[in-house]
């Protein structure tokens, strides 16, 4: 028995249950409702391949060129670059230098950030709620923020030379230095491996370790047989995230290391200023393919790729037992406090100053001032990159969110699990590529395409980077709704475009929000890309900040670096609060 529909819903038939199930609609040759489906599909497929795989391509084509261009009237290919690489003992010192400084910033911040951790999985609900607060904090502000903050505590008239000096010690610097980059570094990975461990930690069932106890196990006993083993690949996974971050970081060894202290990415950058395209490129090739290799082990151990941040909110240990200071609740909250610190100061140290009335930024400061904030929001040298990162972020939240949610649903709506997992790989392909191997490949092809130094240039690059972790937030939120309510909506004769705005879309308003604002931050605080791709007199805010570094510092650098911080700290507490209520709404909803 066949029952015919309204003219836009699909035909339906009763199975052996009585129950009507649909049919979809036999389709013409060519369907015209079919169109916009293609047309976003070769959008974003064009999207992929002029922005991710043409510039990854250009690289390796430079890489095997033997003057690093590659001339296709005269191809000529050559190893030679990357011989160079096995044969300069230069080269063999700044890849040795590289791996040293990943790998002691990892083990560093896992000593530090795996008893942090555990002391917020701990806490009572509330009370790690804070702690997680005081941690998201210095995680969201501006790299560049954080890090003229460390040349004014590790300058030769810096906060600790000071300290040392009032105690009776000499005068010393920490900039330009292998000391100073391992600082930057770890307080850079810091708050991923705090944020890792900690949804490791507490997803790990309490009765487990009850058991333990109740058997007769030690508290020493009961950590290293029963917690560690189930905690293991949390550990694993946030350690080689970690390492993959600080094998291809570039902006901190650019400011905080000397000549000597060059990683390689530093090293690259400085070739392509020089146009030695070719050994930077062979160079960047490697740094992909160690990073590749990482990266799959990183998918091996722990299941899939954590976007740290993104989690709910804070659980701590008050929901099943009742938190007790005993010796190891006391070692891991003075470890805790060390953490703080170490995160928290480069983000306070910025507001004493920002105040101070001298040209020059000093500490402790001198005077009393609010001249430069005035500086800041007068004077063109402030307002034009301003507008300029809001417009791009703006436009790159838009492009990213509209990017992200497409190929979502395309992972949702996939009936093969191949192309599921083909999708998800590629959504999260760029926030794992060096940024410095995409932002010189990128380079090149907008050079080509007359796109560098617009703000369309900028807009594309900036895209690449930002639309995974919005990706990560659409998808997790679709997987959660299902597609069951939609399915029922056109099944009543709604056409599937009405179904998916009116019934999936009008529930995730938050969820795009979210995401277009993890997008605008990522685009805001973007450095690497836009130092590359902006030719003309006007740059982002992060560029302008980052020049400044460079450079030297003039008092309105602290006042900007104090104004954003101050905003991410509203966005921060406006976000905690608005979840807190919607939990307290949740919960009053249950109890009726």
């Amino acid at each position: 028995m066949t029952v015919l529909s309204q003219e836009q819903g699909p035909t339906m038939s009763l199975n052996t249950t009585g129950i009507p199930t649909p049919r979809p609609p036999k389709r013409s040759a060519f369907d015209l409702a079919r169109l916009p489906k293609i047309a976003l599909a070769l959008a974003a497929t064009g999207f992929f391949v002029i922005f991710f795989f043409w510039p990854l391509f250009d690289v390796l084509l430079r890489s095997l060129s033997v003057d690093g261009v590659m001339d296709w009237t005269n191809p000529q290919l050559t190893l030679e670059h990357y011989l160079r690489l096995l044969q300069d003992d230069y080269l063999h010192l700044v890849e040795w230098r590289t791996v040293v400084l990943a790998f002691n910033s990892t083990v560093i911040a896992l000593l530090l950030g795996f008893p942090v951790a555990y002391f917020i999985s701990r806490l009572p609900g509330k009370a790690a709620g804070v702690v997680l607060l005081l941690v998201l904090i210095p995680f969201q502000v501006s790299i560049v923020v954080r890090l003229f903050a460390l040349t004014s505590i590790l300058s030769p008239n810096g906060l600790l030379s000071e300290a040392s000096q009032a105690v009776g010690g000499e005068s010393f610097s920490l900039l330009y230095t292998q000391g100073g980059t391992l600082v930057g570094t770890v307080m850079y990975l810091l708050p991923y491996m705090i944020l890792i461990l900690y949804s490791g930690m507490t997803s790990v069932d309490h009765n487990v370790i009850l058991a333990a106890r109740t058997l007769g196990a030690s508290g020493v006993q009961t950590f290293t047989k029963v917690f560690l083993p189930l905690v293991r690949t949390s550990i694993l996974s946030a350690s080689l995230l970690c390492f993959i971050l600080a094998l291809s970081f570039f902006i901190v060894p650019a400011i905080l290391g000397g000549p000597q202290e060059q990683t390689v990415a530093v090293y690259i950058q400085q070739q392509i200023d020089l146009f030695e395209w070719g050994v930077a490129s062979a160079l960047g090739i490697v740094l992909l393919l160690a990073t590749l290799i990482l990266y799959v082990a990183v998918i091996r151990i722990g299941g899939g790729f954590q976007a740290p941040g993104l989690g709910g909110q804070a659980k701590g240990v008050s929901q099943e037992q009742r938190f007790k200071w005993t010796p190891g609740t006391v070692f891991t909250g003075a470890m805790t406090l060390i953490a703080l610190v170490v995160l928290l100061l480069p983000v306070l140290i910025v507001f004493p100053l920002s105040v101070g009335e001298t040209q020059t930024v000093v500490f402790p400061p001198r005077g009393f001032t609010l001249q430069w904030y005035g500086d800041v929001l007068t004077t063109t040298t402030w307002l034009n990159p301003i507008v300029r990162s809001l417009l791009v972020a703006t436009l790159t939240g838009i492009c990213s969110t509209a990017l992200a949610l497409y190929l979502a649903r395309v992972v949702q709506t996939a009936k093969s699990e191949r192309t599921k997992v083909l999708v998800s790989g590629l959504a999260f392909a760029p926030i794992i590529t060096p940024a410095i191997l995409l932002a010189i490949g990128i380079y090149a092809v907008e050079l080509r395409l007359d796109l560098a130094g617009t703000i369309p240039g900028l807009v594309f690059a900036h895209t690449l980077v930002a639309f995974p972790l919005a990706f990560a937030m659409i998808n997790t939120s679709l997987a959660s709704r299902g597609l069951d309510l939609e399915t029922a909506a056109w099944t009543m004769g709604a056409s599937r475009t009405t179904a998916f705005w009116t019934v999936t879309m009008r529930g995730m308003i938050p969820v795009l929000v979210g995401a277009f604002g993890l997008a605008f931050i990522t685009s805001w605080d973007e450095v690497v890309l836009a130092l590359f791709l902006q030719t003309g007199p006007v740059k982002t805010l992060p560029v302008t900040i980052y020049q400044y570094l460079e450079s030297g510092i003039v008092p309105t650098v602290p006042a900007i670096a104090a104004m954003l911080t101050l905003l991410v700290v509203a966005v921060i507490v406006v976000q905690r609060i608005m979840q807190s209520r919607k939990a307290a709404a949740a919960a009053r909803a249950e109890k009726k």
